[in-house]
């Protein structure tokens, strides 16, 4: 069994739907001038979103352990 860690990823802008779309099962929310990206990820998943997240041009401002 994979160990599932709980991360919170903050990203610069806003997400669009299409990308946030991508992100299944996990909490995606609007702040001002900043997006939230809430919930459990194995190590590898949580590379693949930062990956996706690097080659959709998203800036990230703020990741760690929730």
């Amino acid at each position: 069994m994979l160990m599932k860690e709980r991360y919170e990823i903050r990203i610069h802008g806003l997400l669009g739907p299409l990308l946030r779309s991508t992100f299944d099962g996990l909490a995606c929310e609007t702040l001002p001038c900043q997006s939230t990206i809430r919930g459990r990820l194995s190590e590898d998943e949580l590379y693949r979103l930062l990956d996706r997240l690097n080659q959709s041009g998203v800036e990230l401002v703020y990741l760690d352990t929730a």
